[in-house]
Order: structure tokens, then sequence, then C-alpha cells
């Protein structure tokens, strides 16, 4: 403890009020305590004192301060990994490939309370709405090149790589076409502030806003800022609604923080690991490769001044003191030279065991267990269904996401049209809102939760519909896929043509199979993925 001698000040203060000077002096000790003395309030990651943080000093920017600047960087880099780096590209797509899959069907799902109709009124307005929807997609595409699942896919990749993607709606009838509204897709550079302008309160990364922080217009460029011809490059003023209050500007991206103007790549945070482990993967394949060829050194004399090595063959693009190696090379040395083998002791036996525990790393940053980001599934039954199961669990958080913010835009694009177009009679959409809203519910249905035990899965699916926690349609929906009713008429079908055929009702699994026949391992099971297979190759 420090020795807390009175200063003047203290014994004037003291001299007029003995109690104010006591709470100097006790105010002193707190503080003594705080910064070296007794202990310290607050928390040890706050610390200006402690080694490991004494250079640490991260800025306390805004979101736009903490991103805009690094973004092109950001873009470019996260392209590159996508293009040049298999961990990469893998990630990407595998985030892909589980949000949205082949795409994501629209199954409608109309208020009926709320618009006062029976359940069978509402399922034929929802059938009839999810056929338009069907025609929309062939023609949503305003370069007519690809099909609404694929526009899906393009812009779910595009957002993870670039950090977002905007959807312009356009309008243009072709010939043949039903529904005129279309749909064009804008990659992230090209939406910036015009002429390069800096930043501003109200235009930041090609976004304005106006005094309450709402977008109300984007900053688009004629060209892209990488093509190869960018002279007069010119920017129009898009705004984000239309005169009726539609969204006209669809801005695909996540926000992280408060005030953030534009997406962050999905590879921001490991960029910099991938690229390390890129190139580490490079070395070591070359060094393997190397160590696959006749590789030596040649031990001149120590009064031999010559320095042409006799190892490998001579090529004209290798200098005079270089070799090429190859397989099969021949070998030969002076006088009074010696040949010593090399051997760079590849490939690397802790290779494989390095990476995957690299890769550990990525995968919590980027949501993916290790198991799915290398696709190889070598633990046990449960510790696999573990990872499947919180990989499933970030899927539909994005899927969610991405549904809301890309799909029922544009299913409300293709209603508003068809309603005023005639295409379909839905009173009172156009005027009440909640009404419209009612006429716009929708389901975005995604590919189903990956399954490691089919028949286990089949047998829980049943127990909940027995019990009534799930419902045939729910069913569908998470595990099969596609939808009851068709699914239950085509049962229909095939129950009466088997009847038909004098074959009788299809077989039905006994009562307590599913206790009898549960040969598949459980949670708790330790098995390993060979002998999970073999069970359930053997089961019934």
């Amino acid at each position: 403890m420090s020795d807390f001698r009175q200063n003047f000040i203290d014994r004037v203060v003291s001299a007029f009020s003995p109690a104010a000077g006591l709470a100097r002096m006790h105010a002193r000790a707190r503080l003594d305590a705080s910064f070296g003395g007794g202990g310290r309030f607050g928390y040890n990651g706050g610390r200006r004192d402690r080694r490991s943080l004494k250079a640490w000093f991260p800025g306390q920017g805004s979101a736009d301060t903490d991103s805009l600047l690094d973004l092109p960087q950001l873009r470019g880099r996260s392209r590159d990994l996508g293009r040049n780096a298999p961990l990469a590209a893998g990630a990407v797509s595998t985030t892909a490939i589980g949000v949205v899959g082949d795409g994501l069907k629209l199954e409608a799902s109309i208020d009926s309370k709320a618009l006062g109709l029976t359940p069978k009124q509402a399922d034929a307005f929802e059938a009839e709405q999810e056929r338009e929807w069907g025609v929309f997609c062939a023609t949503a595409d305003f370069t007519r090149v690809q099909c609404m699942d694929e526009m899906q896919q393009l812009s779910l990749r595009s957002a993870l790589e670039s950090g977002d993607v905007f959807a312009v709606r356009r309008y243009r009838k072709d010939p043949g076409d039903v529904y005129g509204t279309k749909v064009q897709l804008l990659e992230a550079d090209r939406v910036s502030n015009p002429n390069w302008a800096q930043d501003s309160d109200r235009v930041s990364g090609g976004v304005e806003f106006n005094a309450d922080g709402v977008p109300v217009a984007y900053h688009v460029s004629d060209k892209h800022p990488g093509a190869r011809r960018i002279a007069g490059m010119k920017w129009e003023r898009v705004p984000a609604w239309s005169e009726g209050g539609v969204r006209a500007v669809l801005h695909v991206y996540e926000r992280l923080r408060p005030e953030q103007s534009r997406g962050i790549p999905y590879l921001a945070v490991v960029v910099e690991h991938l690229q390390q482990l890129s190139t580490y993967s490079t070395a070591e394949v070359d060094a393997a490769v190397v160590s696959s060829f006749i590789t030596g050194v040649i031990q001149a004399p120590a009064d031999d001044d010559a320095s042409d090595p006799m190892v490998g063959e001579k090529d004209a693009g290798l200098a005079d003191n270089e070799v090429k190696l190859g397989a099969g090379a021949i070998i030969s040395t002076g006088p009074g030279e010696t040949f010593t083998s090399f051997n760079p002791q590849r490939p690397n036996a802790n290779y494989d065991a390095f990476v995957k525990a690299f890769c550990r790393e990525v995968g919590v940053a980027l949501e993916l267990p290790v198991e799915l980001l290398l696709k190889s599934f070598t633990a046990s039954y449960s510790a696999s269904r573990a990872a499947l199961e919180m990989a499933w669990q970030a899927f539909r958080r994005r899927r969610s996401w991405f549904a809301g913010r890309f799909c029922q835009p544009l299913y409300e694009w293709m209603m508003e049209e068809a309603v005023a177009s005639g295409r379909l009679n839905r009173p009172g959409f156009f005027s009440d809102p909640v009404i419209r809203a009612a006429w716009c519910g929708a389901q975005w249905v995604g590919p189903q939760r990956q399954s490691l035990n089919p028949y286990q899965e089949a047998q829980a699916d049943a127990l909940d519909i027995q019990t009534g926690v799930k419902s045939r349609e729910q069913v569908c929906m998470e595990r099969t896929g596609g939808e009851f009713d068709k699914k239950n008429e085509q049962l229909g079908k095939e129950q009466a043509a088997r009847k038909a055929a004098g074959l009788g009702a299809p077989p039905t699994a006994p009562a307590g199979a599913g206790d009898a026949r549960n040969e598949g391992p459980d949670e708790t099971d330790d098995t390993s993925d060979e002998e999970t297979e073999s069970q359930l190759s053997n089961a019934p």
C-alpha cells in the first residue's frame, strides 16, 4: 500500500472540512488499488499494464469506418480464394447447397382467418398462386439466361463471396412472356459513390440514406469497375422504393453491426488463414514431387573451381547453375566429385493432423463443423450426427434470412403484377396492407436435413405423428421434401392401381417393429461409420 501523505490542498480542505479531507484520502486509496495497488475493478481485458495487452489498441470506429475501406481488398481476396483455394471453394459451395440446394420451393400459406376463407378455399387459392409463381420464375431473369433456382444460387454465392448482392426490379415484356416483371442482379462492385467520392453522412458505399438512416437510393455504375474499359463510366441513382412504397431494389446482405451500410464477405475472418493453408499445401505437394525424383548434391573437391552441376537435365529457361529434375534422370559426376543423396522426407507424416487442426479453427468461424468442411466423417456416429445438427442449425438460420431478403420480395412482386393484370382475383390486395400480407403468406422449403440413420429417424417421425408432436406435412417438409397434398394424392393413385391389379394394400411394418428391429446406433452410441453402415445394411 502506498504512503498517503496529505499535500497542501489536502490540508487546506481538511482544515475547513475534515469529512471532505477524509473523502479525498479514501478516493486516492481506491485509485491506487485500481492501478497497481491491491487489486483492480472492472475487466482485465481493458487493462493497459499487462504485457500481452500493452500494444493492443484496436480502433473504435463505426461499422462503416471499420469495413468500407477494406471491402475492395476483401472482395478480391475472397473471390481469389474461391477460385484457387479448394477449402474456401468447398466452404462456399457447402453453405450454398445447404441453404438453397437446387432452389427454395414456394409453399403458399394464405392467412385464411384474416381473409375469412374456409380451409378448402384457401387451398384452392394457394394452388393457384403456386402455379402463377412457376410461370413467373420461367422468365424472371432480366438477362434471360437463368431460371429462378439458378438465380437463387447465384445470389447467395455472390452475397457470400462479395458480402452483398443487389436485385433491381425491372419491367420488360418479351414476346411470349406472361409477366413483364424482371429481376436484374448486380454485383457488389457496381454500387459505389459517384465518381469515387468520399463517404459522407448521407452516402456511404454507394448507398444513400435519409436523415433517419433509411436507404432511399443506390448509386449504380453503368460498368463494372473491374472491366477492361471503364473510360467514361457513369453512375445512375436508382430509388430504393417505388412511388407506391414497394421495394424496387433488394440489397441482400447480412447486417452484423447497427448502421452497417454494406455486407462483409463470408470468408473475411479467415482470409489470412485460408491463404496460409493454401500456400502450405502447395509447398507440401511441391516437396513431395521433388522427393519422388532422384535428388542429390554434388560434392566437388576443395581445389575444384567447377561449378557446373551434373545432376538432372538442362533447360534453356534455367540459369547456368540450375538443373531440371525429373523422373528417371541420369546422374553423372566429374573426376573427383561424389554424389550425396538428399531426402526432404516428404510426404509429411504430420500433414493430415495439422491440416485438420487448422480446419477446426476455420470451421468455427464459418459455422461449418470440420467433418462437413472436409467432407470426412470418420468419427463416431454420435459425433457425426452432432456435427450435422450444428451445420443444419446454421443452414436453417441463413435460409430464413435469404428467403426473407430475396425470395419473399420477389414473390410479392409477382403477386402485385398478377393481381394488377387480372390474372389473380384477390379482393383487398391493394387497399389494405394487412390483407395484402395475408394473401402473400408463404413458406420456403429447401434441402432437407442430412440423415445418417434413415431407419431410426423414420421410426422417430412415426412416433411423433402418432403422438401429435408433428404433422405429416411437417415431416415431408423437414426430412423427405415435397408437399404432403401431392404425396397423398399420389399414394391414393398407387393404392387404387394396386387394388385394380389385385395386389391389395401395400405391406406395412408390424406393430412393435421399431423396438425389435432398432439395430441402428442411437445418440449415445460410439460405433464407427463402418459399423453403422454394416448395421444399416443388415436392417430389414
